[in-house]
């Protein structure tokens, strides 16, 4: 049995991953694992040079995201399927877009409309399930992951379980566990990474000093509780999990079942529809473009003339 991470953020995270994308691809294929999957806030930002690192490094990527609904609550969501990428897609826009700049979020409406393809894990500390379980609050936290288990399906929703060394995390884990065997859904365990070896955790707490405007002295409550946020072997897993050996072995499964590649599955084409006589698909889209920019943008300046060109080229 081996252990695959499906909770790892980057400096994609901004002001909160401590590594770089190519820093966790090597890390983990130093340990041997044979996937890794990239979970960070709110956003795919990451997801395409990642999973070209990791292609490059054999290593499996396994595209994701953690997201936040409109209670502060984390969820973490990965793509089984190009559906699933496509619906995560979906989420992430509408969370960006329908909210303050900086704020996104996601309403638990939305997300049930867009669970075809996802694989969902119940999240960190700060996942609804966990903080409910946490506070005592065992009949809700029920209620909430039998919520999930109808708009995911049992198969595709799992309790997170997290051992980072922190006060209270075993008998969260231990009641997080009690809770799947008893409404039938499966556990997995996760390390939350914010950083691929452990001496990294100084720069993880200048980051959080800064997103929080304050000092590294005055910045403790905002800070990781300790410097256990990184990337661990198997065998360490295996140590932290030792009573639960089935949440090790479902991160296996469920990379198995994550077979989503960006750099091979995104299948994207131009629409079919005819384009005028002497015109290239490329040639009109382009003259598309010029022409809609100038609307929006009176003073068409140079500069905006090679952004253009520049997202006309990534197209």
């Amino acid at each position: 049995m081996s252990y695959v991470e499906l909770h790892c953020h980057s400096n994609f995270s901004f002001l909160d991953g401590a590594s770089h994308i190519d820093e966790l691809v090597l890390r983990a294929a130093e340990l041997g694992q044979k996937a890794l999957a990239l979970t960070d806030h709110d956003g795919l930002h990451g997801a395409m040079e990642f999973a070209q690192c990791a292609r490059a490094w054999g290593v499996r990527p396994i595209t994701g995201a953690e997201v936040t609904f409109a209670s502060g609550h984390h969820l973490t969501l990965l793509c089984e399927t190009q559906r699933g990428y496509a619906n995560l897609c979906r989420l992430l826009t509408h969370a960006h877009l329908k909210h303050e700049r900086g704020q996104p979020r996601v309403e638990p409406d939305v997300l049930a409309r867009h669970t075809e393809g996802l694989i969902a894990l119940s999240g960190c500390r700060s996942g609804e399930i966990p903080s409910l379980v946490a506070g005592g609050h065992h009949r809700e936290a029920e209620d909430v992951a039998r919520r999930y288990m109808q708009w995911f399906g049992a198969g595709n929703f799992f309790i997170e379980l997290q051992n980072n060394l922190v006060f209270g995390d075993v008998r969260r884990n231990r009641a997080l566990a009690e809770l799947a065997e008893h409404i039938g859904v499966g556990v997995v365990a996760t390390g939350n990474v914010h950083y691929h070896r452990q001496e990294r955790h100084h720069l993880q707490d200048v980051l959080v000093a800064i997103k929080n405007r304050t000092s590294l002295d005055s910045s403790h409550r905002e800070r990781r509780a300790n410097s256990e946020f990184y990337m661990r072997s198997t065998t360490q897993m295996a140590e932290l999990f030792r009573d639960i050996p089935e949440a090790l072995a479902n991160t296996e499964r469920i990379a198995e079942r994550c077979q989503f590649d960006l750099t091979r599955d995104l299948n994207y084409r131009f629409p079919d529809s005819p384009v005028p006589e002497g015109e290239t698909q490329q040639s009109f889209l382009s003259k598309v473009c010029q022409r809609e920019a100038a609307l929006r943008y009176p003073q068409f300046t140079p500069e905006v003339e090679r952004r253009l060109d520049e997202e006309l080229g990534l197209v």
